[in-house]
């Protein structure tokens, strides 16, 4: 009987991990995400989504891109620029005839 059970509890813990993957790699999916966001852009288009709510869905698309994108580099929440450098800047001035050089 223990042993039954122990096959039992085994197998069905071995197609609830593969569920949970599978779940996991459709969360991060980032075309389906993209897709998302052009048949929203689709519905925007043709009068079925207002602004607000195109803006809702835009928002959180953005946010799930975002975070699949985190968890697959395996960055840790929060400091989204660990790991980055300045290493230098580009600046263009420019001045009007009414400025002055003093």
């Amino acid at each position: 009987m223990f042993l039954l059970d122990s096959l039992l509890i085994g197998g069905l813990r071995f197609v609830l991990d593969k569920v949970a993957k599978a779940a996991d790699a459709e969360l991060d999916d980032e075309a389906r995400l993209r897709e998302i966001l052009l048949d929203g852009q689709m519905q925007l288009d043709a009068g079925e989504l207002s602004e607000a709510e195109y803006a809702d869905l835009e928002r959180d698309v953005l946010k799930h891109l975002s975070e699949a994108r985190r968890r697959r580099s395996g960055e840790a929440e929060g400091d989204s620029t660990a790991g980055y450098k300045v290493t230098g800047a580009e600046v263009d001035v420019q001045f009007s005839d009414d400025d002055e050089e003093r």
